[in-house]
């Protein structure tokens, strides 16, 4: 026979069970907000940095690294071939113009130097007997000179008594005779001159003869000068006063023509080349004060170059130092620079927010009054310093932005402080 089941009935906790529980999310939600507001992000505030906004002069300045360099500083080369035998300075040492900085040696160039001594000495030698002959040569044609001048008197005076005599027609002297004394006469006088023509030709021959000689040894000479001046510049000595910065060759090395040996620089005369930003760059003009520091002291001067090339997106700035050097200062001395570019008058500025460009828009988190929220602000930005940043809109005097890292909570408009 069937048996009869009783149904039993269902507990209402069972058939509600989850109004309870709505209930309670409800009451969270509530008091969630209650806390939290519109905040939508939690930070902790020990890991916030914020800085509050400020009016006045605001001072552009771009800093950058660079090193003091040497206005004047010479490259000293060596003039002739050579095995470093010597080397008298080494980097460091303060030289004076004229200072030997190294000794080489050449035997070959010593053995033509001497070969070349000779070689003038002979010439010289040859020089003097070839005008000690032409003298000689000239002497006895002016003696030829003397000669036949007193033949031609002689004869003169012959012909001046016959024609005396002639004249008187006693028949002493002959026509034939006193005709023969007149052609003796013309020739002795044509004789006379001939002779002073060959002693002004023989003087002629004479001055070329010299200066064709003189020029002959002038060659030898100037061999023999040239090798005696690469001989002496085996000694390289230094062209300028100043500091060795480098020495290229060590003991034993050879050295060749226009080979560098040391380099000199002016220690009390030094420029700054500092490398800016391309980016920066173009607020940088000619005559800008600068602040140089050397990480003991500080030195001022000006903007006197910018390199027109970028180079691995640096650009070379030097500065002409205006101010006396401090005692550190050398050349290659790593120093900071920082560029005075403008100062606005009355502006508000605020220390520079992570990744926040110049002339740009960004979202800066603003701190409420109370430090419990901060809410996202759309603020337009103009000029940048090195630590500040200029506000052109958004913010006002006294506001406290949030200047750490917001990237993890950029996209939420309002975070909790915590």
């Amino acid at each position: 026979m069937d048996i009869q089941r009783e149904i039993a009935a269902t507990p209402l906790w069972r058939k509600y069970w989850y109004v309870p529980v709505v209930a309670l999310m409800v009451l969270a939600t509530y008091q969630f907000k209650s806390v939290m507001g519109n905040a939508s992000f939690i930070v902790e505030e020990n890991k916030l940095v914020t800085a509050t906004v400020q009016k006045g002069n605001f001072r552009v300045n771009v800093r950058a690294t660079g090193v003091l360099k040497p206005l004047n500083i010479r490259w000293v080369s060596s003039q002739v071939s050579g095995r470093v035998e010597q080397a008298f300075v080494k980097a460091g040492a303060l030289v004076e113009a004229g200072d030997i900085l190294m000794q080489l040696s050449n035997p070959e160039l010593r053995r033509e130097l001497e070969k070349a001594r000779w070689e003038f000495e002979a010439k010289k030698a040859e020089n003097h007997a070839a005008f000690v002959a032409l003298e000689s040569q000239l002497v006895d044609l002016e003696n030829s000179v003397v000669e036949a001048e007193y033949s031609y008197q002689s004869s003169k005076l012959k012909l001046d008594a016959e024609t005396q005599l002639f004249e008187q027609k006693n028949g002493a002297v002959s026509a034939l005779d006193y005709q023969r004394s007149q052609l003796a006469v013309k020739q002795q006088m044509q004789y006379w001159l001939s002779q002073q023509q060959k002693v002004e030709k023989m003087k002629a021959n004479l001055a070329a003869t010299k200066k064709a000689q003189q020029a002959r040894l002038g060659l030898v000479e100037n061999n023999y000068q040239r090798v005696k001046d690469q001989v002496a510049a085996l000694s390289v000595l230094a062209t300028t006063s100043g500091v060795v910065q480098q020495v290229s060759l060590e003991l034993g090395e050879q050295a060749q023509v226009g080979a560098s040996v040391a380099l000199i620089a002016d220690q009390h005369s030094l420029y700054a080349e500092l490398q800016v930003q391309e980016m920066k760059v173009s607020d940088i003009q000619i005559g800008q004060s600068v602040v140089i520091d050397t990480r003991s002291n500080e030195i001022f001067g000006t903007v006197s170059r910018i390199d027109p090339a970028v180079n691995a997106g640096m650009v070379q700035v030097d500065i002409n130092i205006t101010s006396e050097l401090p005692n550190e200062a050398r050349p290659d001395l790593t120093v900071d620079g920082l560029i005075e570019v403008s100062n606005i008058k009355e502006t508000l500025y605020v220390k520079r927010p992570v990744f926040a460009p110049r002339y740009s828009k960004a979202g800066l988190f603003k701190v409420d009054s109370d430090k419990q929220f901060a809410r996202k602000q759309q603020v337009k930005l103009g000029q940048s310093s090195v630590n500040q940043i200029q506000i052109l809109s958004g913010l006002s005097v006294g506001d406290t932005v949030i200047i750490s890292d917001t990237s993890n909570y950029q996209e939420h408009q309002e975070v909790m402080i915590n």
